[in-house]
């Protein structure tokens, strides 16, 4: 990882982390004084939250500037299952597969607010990939091993209900019209929709011709695209009308001719693609091939259900050889703006030019970014694309 300082972990109040971030600068840096000045003429920051399983912590990056380190704050656990966060409390959720948990903190401060073991509690094991509805009230942790999503009080971690979703539930996702929550196993072949508000399953979409790996839902809440185990390419979905869809998609030949530049397939289950986000602001759907290293872009502007291939974005740097594998994490996951794109083993591709830049983030494939008006949350985005705003 390229990095021009040491991340390390510092415990701060509210005040003295939004002022050294507004002023560019580390903390530790400002005196009380500057302090307070700097906060009376606070613009608004754009902070790249990044889960580090290495280092048990999470690193955050000022994306204004040039994605620069800004501090760092412990998580409890080494196996992050999923993030999410919720712009009108402040908070940011992450699952722990390892340490069957839950956990709610301070976006600010990275204060631990409260935390629920899965397996204690409620004798459900393996929390996933957990999103949070669009009015901040309620998680949905799907339990890999317990082969149920559970729900819980984004105030308390407390249990409000759960629901059998067979076929080892993984990823999730909280529609931004509100709808519907989506959450899709990764050894079943159904999408299930759960209502936001009375979180009852009110509609399966499916099968695919694979089991559902990472998916994305369009900001409509129109059409779901996923990642499917075995297939070169993506499948696509029509939420209202069920009817599905298939890109299929080879890399070019003048990568596949060199053979030794064949990766290896660090997930389980060995998916062929892994990967993939509707990138915000944009009529267009990214997805990655876990196999030669590319991010595709297809445009969905004029059919959602069948997009046309638009162009891609080379990870490896010479056509010979492997994409480096060195971290095992591929994914997906966007800026708020769709400026830039995060493919996980720490490149930031500038997603404009359809280029990696010389910028670099800790390796990981549980982020997102949070924006800041002083001390407040605007918005938030998803681990796999989407845009939320404050709740009103």
């Amino acid at each position: 990882m390229k990095q021009s300082q040491d991340p390390t972990s510092k415990t701060i109040n509210r005040r003295e982390f939004v002022t050294g971030v507004s002023a560019g600068l580390t903390y530790g840096l400002l005196q009380p004084a500057s302090a307070l000045a700097a906060l009376a003429d606070v613009a608004v920051s754009r902070l790249l939250y990044v889960t580090n399983d290495p280092e048990q912590r999470v690193d955050i990056f000022d994306i204004a500037a040039g994605h620069k380190f800004v501090r760092s704050f412990p998580m409890g656990g080494k196996k992050v299952g999923g993030v999410c966060a919720d712009a009108a409390t402040g908070r940011l959720f992450i699952s722990q597969q390892d340490a069957d948990t839950v956990t709610a903190y301070d976006l600010m401060t990275g204060t631990v607010l409260w935390t629920a073991n899965t397996l204690e509690a409620f004798g459900l094991d393996h929390p996933d990939r957990l999103c949070i509805t669009i009015d901040g009230s309620a998680l949905y942790v799907p339990m890999k091993d317990s082969h149920q999503t559970l729900i819980l009080d984004a105030s308390n971690g407390k249990r409000i209900k759960q629901f059998a979703r067979p076929g080892r539930p993984h990823n999730s996702w909280s529609g931004e019209q509100g709808r519907y929550m989506y959450v899709a196993g990764r050894s079943h072949h159904t999408m299930y929709l759960a209502d936001q508000r009375t979180h009852k399953v009110v509609k399966k979409i499916g099968p695919f011709s694979w089991p559902v790996r990472p998916f994305s839902v369009d900001r409509e809440e129109r059409y779901i695209y996923a990642n499917l185990t075995y297939l070169l390419g993506f499948g696509v979905a029509d939420v209202e009308t069920g009817k599905i869809s298939e890109v299929h998609h080879m890399p070019p030949f003048e990568r596949t001719q060199h053979w030794s530049a064949h990766g290896d397939m660090p997930h389980g289950d060995h998916p062929f693609s892994h990967g993939i986000a509707v990138r915000p602001g944009a009529k267009e759907v990214w997805y990655l091939d876990d196999l030669w290293g590319y991010l595709y872009v297809f445009d969905t502007s004029k059919s959602g259900l069948n997009p046309t291939f638009k162009g891609q974005v080379e990870l490896f740097d010479e056509i010979d050889q492997p994409w480096s594998r060195d971290f095992g994490n591929r994914w997906v996951a966007f800026s708020l703006d769709g400026k830039y794109c995060y493919p996980s083993d720490g490149t930031v591709v500038d997603a404009e030019a359809g280029k990696k830049t010389s910028m670099w983030i800790s390796p990981s494939e549980k982020l997102i970014e949070v924006e800041l008006k002083g001390d407040t949350v605007n918005r938030v985005s998803g681990q796999m694309g989407g845009v939320y705003d404050r709740a009103v």
